[in-house]
């Protein structure tokens, strides 16, 4: 994972760096910028193909985002989602596509994916301190099990909260659109938005 810099949001964007942003001897993906009480961060997810039980992780940025600064650190492991499974094809428990969001009532929300006995699968995390050092507590069910994951989070123009995740999760997988409540307590799927 590796950030990137432009003079304009049409770029062309430029590496800081002729190597990843992330620690080299770490196979990294999914970065997420996060900025906490004016400190930037990313959220990344360590791949499973290295340590075969992935985990989600975070590490301090320079003020420019230009290199990192300490060490990662640990927020969670795949399996620690109670709603998880470890992969029968390749005996590991993938991490996949963290996204933060800070709920109505203050909490911190994190959506991540990884694989459940129904398929692909979107879950939620919640910081018991509302940090993002954590500790993270992993809700009992997957937010979306329908096979779909690596989502994001964002408002509509009328302030609506949505999710956006790809699914089925084969070669035909495509962007599929979610209306969500937010209770202040969790997430919750309201219906789907037609994209058609």
């Amino acid at each position: 994972s590796q950030v990137l810099v432009a003079d304009s949001p049409l770029g062309p964007y430029r590496a800081f760096a002729d190597h990843s942003t992330l620690p080299e001897d770490m196979m990294t993906l999914d970065g997420t910028l996060w900025v906490e009480e004016g400190v930037p961060y990313m959220v990344f997810c360590h791949e499973w193909v290295q340590i075969v039980n992935g985990t989600v992780e975070m590490i301090q940025l320079k003020d420019d985002l230009s290199a990192t600064v300490g060490e990662p650190r640990r927020l969670f492991f795949g399996n620690d989602g109670p709603w998880t499974r470890r992969s029968d094809e390749y005996g590991c428990w993938v991490t996949d596509g963290p996204c933060l969001y800070r709920s109505k009532s203050g909490k911190l929300f994190m959506i991540w994916s990884s694989g459940s006995p129904t398929g692909y699968a979107t879950g939620i995390a919640i910081s018991d301190s509302g940090k993002l050092a954590g500790p993270w507590r992993q809700q009992a069910k997957a937010l979306f099990a329908d096979d779909g994951g690596h989502g994001f989070l964002f408002k509509r123009f009328d302030g609506q909260l949505m999710l956006v995740l790809h699914s089925p999760n084969k070669a035909t997988e495509r962007a599929n659109l979610f209306e969500l409540e937010d209770t202040g307590e969790t997430l919750r799927i309201l219906r789907p938005f037609p994209t058609d």
